[in-house]
């Protein structure tokens, strides 16, 4: 539950609202026009900015969320924080970002790690990156020890991001004034800093229709032996720098179940067999298109079973990105694993010149493919 608004609400569930590119009058009377009386406002360095309750509580049976498209015209830009979207269950606030009248970016801090959403989702990716709150580094790995609690950290994690929003747009004090500099009693998550390397030029990691699944901490033979006790025997299969893989002709399997398969090696479906848990780490890659089914289209909703995300990554069980490529495919992902890389391509971000100066730039995913082959260190399958 979040603290950083409700020593000056309590006991109201509100919502930090910041606008510029509109008059605040305007702005005020929008929120009034929608029930919404401001608790407190005011003006400062280009923004417009308004606390008011989540909710009608002048209405018991108005719990409609307010519009902000509606306050957010051509050229005006509005910034959300929903401090406490459900506070009978404690969840996590809301972020989103809108600008003429559309969502460009929306997240929950729950999960913003894994997902972010809206016209950009990657509009904010490269300060959260150099912030340390997305990216490989920002995630805690201290619970597998089996005694820390990372909602001893959370709060001031949740902390550490607002400001990184704030510093980000600029965005006035008060009422963001009292958020300490570095609130985090750990430290800072390393960022790397050493520049990304030339996207490598070799032949494709995948054919083209083509299913392919690497997998280290497990050597070849066991690999294809369980992938055939699955029903899923290897048409061609080999090892090499510290990856197993198997393929499949992409006619003869269906993908979503291959892959899905991907993931339960890594999990506690296979430790005995293998081993132990946490032994095995799984690079999914699918050589066929991306997914034109309307579910395909959506943003990390299951695709049909025929076309699989066409690359996923999957640790103890859980796919831990996925995501499909080419023609900007990537900001549709689930998990910021390569968020540095895919940055320095210009693939993802705020903005995108690669795309600009050249419209076929990655139409094919090849460039996403090679850095993630880079990334894991992968050996071609063709």
């Amino acid at each position: 539950m979040t603290t950083w608004l409700h020593d000056t609400f309590p006991g109201r569930d509100v919502n930090l609202v910041f606008a510029r590119g509109l008059p605040a009058g305007v702005f005020f009377e929008g929120l009034r026009e929608q029930n919404r009386e401001p608790l407190a406002q005011g003006e400062a360095d280009g923004w417009a900015w308004a606390v008011h309750d989540m909710i009608n509580v002048a209405e018991d049976t108005d719990y409609e969320e307010v519009d902000y498209g509606r306050l957010c015209p051509q050229g005006a830009e509005v910034v959300v924080f929903v401090t406490e979207p459900c506070s009978a269950k404690a969840h996590g606030p809301h972020f989103a970002y809108y600008r003429d009248g559309r969502t460009t970016l929306f997240f929950s801090f729950e999960d913003y790690r894994q997902q972010r959403m809206g016209d950009n989702p990657d509009h904010l990716s490269a300060e959260l990156f150099a912030a340390g709150v997305i990216g490989p580094a920002a995630e805690c790995e201290e619970w597998k020890d089996g005694v820390h609690d990372c909602y001893e950290h959370e709060d001031a994690d949740e902390l550490r991001l607002v400001r990184t929003i704030a510093d980000a747009f600029g965005l006035p004090s008060p009422p963001l004034a009292a958020l300490p500099r570095d609130p985090s009693p750990l430290a800072v998550p390393p960022v790397a800093t050493e520049p990304v390397g030339e996207v490598g030029e070799a032949r494709p990691v995948v054919a083209p229709g083509t299913y392919a699944v690497h997998a280290r901490g497990i050597d070849v033979t066991e690999l294809a032996a369980a992938c055939a006790d699955a029903g899923y025997p290897a048409r061609t299969q080999g090892e090499s720098d510290g990856w197993a893989w198997v393929t499949w002709d992409a006619a003869a399997v269906r993908g979503g179940e291959v892959s899905q398969l991907a993931g339960f090696l890594t999990g506690f479906r296979y430790d005995e067999r293998f081993g132990g848990p946490d032994r095995v780490e799984t690079v999914f890659l699918s050589g066929t298109p991306a997914c034109t089914c309307s579910n395909g289209r959506h943003y990390s909703v299951q695709h049909c079973e025929d076309h699989p995300f066409q690359f996923q990554n999957s640790r103890g069980g859980f796919e831990r990105t996925y995501f499909n490529v080419g023609r900007g495919r990537e900001t549709q992902r689930h998990g910021d694993l390569l968020v540095r890389e895919l940055l320095a391509a210009g693939i993802i971000g705020r903005e995108t010149p690669a795309y600009e100066a050249d419209p076929g730039f990655n139409a094919d995913g090849a460039v996403t493919m090679r850095i993630i082959a880079d990334h894991f260190g992968l050996p071609a399958t063709t």
